[in-house]
């Protein structure tokens, strides 16, 4: 079984992505080729940087840089019953946000209960419909 600790690197995980392509990378690459790859590359920095962090450096990054925090009943997007389940998601539970793109895009993030510096990506917000900004 995986060990994790608080003060460890961030892990990201893609397990539980949501189903709804509005939500998914499949979005994204419908755009121009240029669009798409300068998203692509400003993504991949993204990754980069938070598999570089600790998860309470993570933690301590204001609103201001691109890491925010949201309730789940606040999400527009549709999270599966099997997710949630696994999850032990209720809507309570608390979505992590983070900006990437110059903070044109945000990934979906939730945070593993077994293992704290595990994140699961959930999804993308391309056009600032999954939540009210």
């Amino acid at each position: 079984m995986l060990e994790c600790k608080h003060d460890e690197n961030i892990i990201l995980s893609f397990k539980y992505s949501v189903n709804s392509k509005e939500y998914t990378i499949e979005k994204v690459t419908k755009k121009t080729k240029e669009k798409c790859n300068d998203i692509m590359y400003e993504l991949y920095e993204k990754f980069k940087e938070l598999s570089n962090l600790k998860l309470v450096d993570f933690q301590n990054k204001p609103k201001t840089v691109g890491y925010e925090m949201l309730p789940l009943y606040e999400l527009n997007v549709a999270i599966d019953e099997r997710i949630r389940k696994e999850l032990n998601l209720t809507n309570d539970s608390k979505i992590i946000i983070f900006r990437f793109n110059k903070q044109k895009c945000r990934m979906l993030l939730v945070q593993s209960k077994k293992c704290p510096s595990l994140l699961y990506v959930i999804g993308y917000d391309w056009n600032y419909s999954a939540y009210k900004h």
